[in-house]
Order: structure tokens, then sequence, then C-alpha cells
């Protein structure tokens, strides 16, 4: 995993703190070294899903869940940040070569989405990647949900569905502001689900 040297360096304290307190005895090395990772990542901002760290280090979610929970008050990190849709949604678009405007957007619709309690209970991937998803076609910039799904790492399924419920709420969720973000955004634009 390619991650900035503050980051390494914060993973590294959170490490020797484990050892230092004792943490690891019993434990598994490498879901511990996966949630100082994670812990790092969260707090400068940098977001990460337990799947992405999953699929590099090959430690299994639930194991990385665990020692998260006893790592993250055992440590003081409960003051890190938890993962917004606003968060992912950034580097998704650029995965995705969306240009700044589709961005916006889906920032907007996330943010809308979040006030009306739209998407209530959806993961965090669940809703950036359905956002992206309207707000590529709004802005006349469409791409598929098979693409969106393998840069998010959900099924095209929940894309769908999360789009559905968005879809159902656009009359409220696409206000002045949100249309205004590129001339080219207009509801028209919008596939039926």
């Amino acid at each position: 995993m390619d991650v900035p040297r503050p980051i390494e360096s914060a993973a590294c304290e959170y490490y020797r703190r484990v050892e230092a307190g004792g943490l690891h005895r019993g434990k598994n090395q490498d879901a511990i070294t996966a949630t100082c990772v994670f812990l790092a990542c969260r707090q400068h901002a940098v977001p990460r899903t337990f799947k992405e760290l999953c699929a590099l280090t090959r430690v299994p979610r639930k194991d990385i869940g665990r020692m998260f929970k006893l790592l993250k008050d055992k440590l003081g990190a409960a003051d890190t940040a938890a993962m917004s849709p606003d968060d992912l949604m950034t580097r998704y678009c650029a995965n995705l070569s969306l240009l700044e405007t589709a961005q916006d957007c889906a920032i907007l619709l996330g943010r809308m989405a979040r006030e009306r309690d739209t998407l209530a209970g959806k993961s965090p991937v669940s809703v950036a990647s359905a956002c992206i998803y309207m707000a590529s076609h709004l802005v006349a910039q469409p791409r598929d949900a098979r693409i969106i799904s393998r840069v998010a790492g959900v099924s095209e399924v929940t894309i769908k569905n999360s789009y559905k419920l968005l879809y159902a709420d656009r009359s409220l969720l696409l206000s002045s502001q949100v249309l205004a973000v590129d001339s080219a955004a207009s509801i028209d634009n919008l596939p039926i689900p």
C-alpha cells in the first residue's frame, strides 16, 4: 500500500504503543499491523475501507474489525473521524477520470441525501457510488455502474438499488444549487431505473 510518510509514521507509532501496552500478545500480528495503518489513515483524513485493507494484507475483514474495536479505545484513537461518503468521492471520481464538476455535483448530492435521509442505513461506499453514478449522468459524463463498482468495490446491484432511492427523491435532491454546478446538468440526462 502506497501511503504518505506521515501516515506511515503514525502507523508505526500506533504499533509501538500496542507493543508497549502488551496488547499484541496472542493476537494476529497482521491484523494489528493492518489496524494500525487503518487508524493512521483515518487520523490523517486519508480514508481506506476495511475491504481495501483486506485485499492488500490478506487479513479477514472480521479480524481487522475486531482489532479496530479493541485498539481504537486502548490507544486513545477514538477521536479519529468516521469515514464519510465525501471522503471517498474525491478518490473515486479521480479514478473514474471524471471532471471536477461531476465530483462537486456528487458531493452536493451526497450532502443533500444525508440531510433528507434518502440513503439512511447505507454504507459510505454505497452512498458515494450511487451519488457518483447519478452525478456523472446528470452532468453528461456518464459512467456505467459496472465501472463504478470496480473502482468502489461494491456490486452493481448495490449501486443501482441506492440509485433507485436517489432517483425517487430526485425532485427534492436536485436543487438549483446542484444543477448550477455544470451548465450541461439536466434531470433529463438521468437514466430511468
